[in-house]
């Protein structure tokens, strides 16, 4: 029986364990530098883009760069001409109102109220007596200086909503209400709805801005009763104001809630109705005929509208030379 060679045995293995060691070990060198390495471009890539954003705001070629520029011109040359015909309409003299005497303001302020309401006495639509057109509280005392600017804005508004009323024209007007902007210490405060107060004229809140200051809205609420054809020519003469409204929210009511009874009929035909066919001998229905005219049932009530409305004041740099400055008193648009 031959003995097993043990020394012969145990040299091969050895051997083979040794090149399989150095196979393993060189795979492992040649990945985990190949690792490391990978490791170092993602490190250095992301270097690079915090020291470009960070010192230059961009991270792009030259060339996209200049795309980029030449598309900001384009939009640039596209709205420039819009805000020049829709947010500075060359009537719209809000930018260029200025500081006032308060006994000068006064002064415009009365001139104005007078101005409005001969105009609602001319075109029929009814006011209330003493009306003061939001600004009762200034009947006896003067501004103070530096609030004469925002009461001039607010009068301008007042004007043109007032115009627009009487041009369509409006069967009455009930009620002109504004926020006290000369009492606002905030530096945006919001509008709200009636004072509360038993004051008609005080609309709860404040002016806000919007947009990091991009516009300045004024709230204002009116109420009056109109057919609703002079409603829909009310908001058109406010669309072709050359300030900007805009129409928040509106509330309707039909004065006239209740359809009228047969029984009535006769009556609203007028007094001298035609005759029956059944009673009227012929040709006497065809002959006949009636003072009153042709009577609408529905659809010509006189409503009651309660609108609040905002003046929008763009605070955007002039695209044109400096207009003069405009006073609370002077006429935007053409008179009622």
């Amino acid at each position: 029986m031959k003995k097993l060679n043990l020394s012969k045995f145990d040299l091969g293995m050895i051997i083979a364990f040794a090149v399989i060691g150095l196979l393993g070990g060189g795979a492992w060198w040649y990945l985990s530098g190949q690792l490391q390495s990978a490791q170092d471009d993602v490190k250095a890539a992301n270097d690079d883009f915090v020291k470009y954003s960070t010192s230059q705001g961009i991270v792009v070629s030259n060339a996209n760069k200049k795309n980029l520029q030449d598309n900001i011109d384009q939009l640039k040359a596209q709205l420039d001409p819009l805000i020049i015909t829709k947010l500075q309409a060359k009537g719209n003299k809000l930018a260029s109102i200025t500081q006032q005497d308060p006994v000068a303001w006064k002064h415009d302020l009365d001139n104005e109220v007078r101005r409005l309401t001969d105009a609602a006495k001319k075109h029929g639509v009814k006011i209330p007596p003493s009306f003061y057109f939001a600004f009762s509280r200034y009947l006896n005392q003067n501004p103070d200086d530096e609030k004469t600017v925002v009461l001039s804005k607010q009068l301008r508004a007042v004007e043109e909503i007032t115009t627009a009323l009487i041009n369509a024209p409006v069967k009455s007007i009930q009620s002109i209400g504004r926020t006290y902007e000369e009492e606002n210490t905030h530096s945006n405060g919001a509008g709200g709805g009636p004072a509360g107060n038993g004051d008609a004229e005080h609309l709860a809140g404040f002016s806000f801005s919007v947009g990091d200051g991009a516009y300045t809205s004024y709230p204002f609420q009116v109420e009056f009763d109109a057919s609703t054809e002079s409603f829909r020519k009310f908001v058109d003469g406010l669309l072709q104001s050359p300030y900007v409204f805009v129409i928040r929210s509106v509330s309707v009511q039909n004065l006239q809630p209740s359809s009228p009874q047969l029984s009535d009929l006769d009556k609203i035909a007028g007094a001298n109705a035609a005759p029956s066919v059944t009673d009227s001998a012929p040709g006497q229905v065809a002959a006949s005929t009636t003072p009153a005219g042709p009577q609408y049932l529905f659809g010509n009530a006189t409503l009651r509208v309660k609108a609040r409305i905002d003046l929008i004041e763009w605070n955007i740099p002039p695209s044109d030379a400096p207009a003069t400055p405009d006073k609370a008193g002077t006429k935007a648009t053409s008179n009622p």
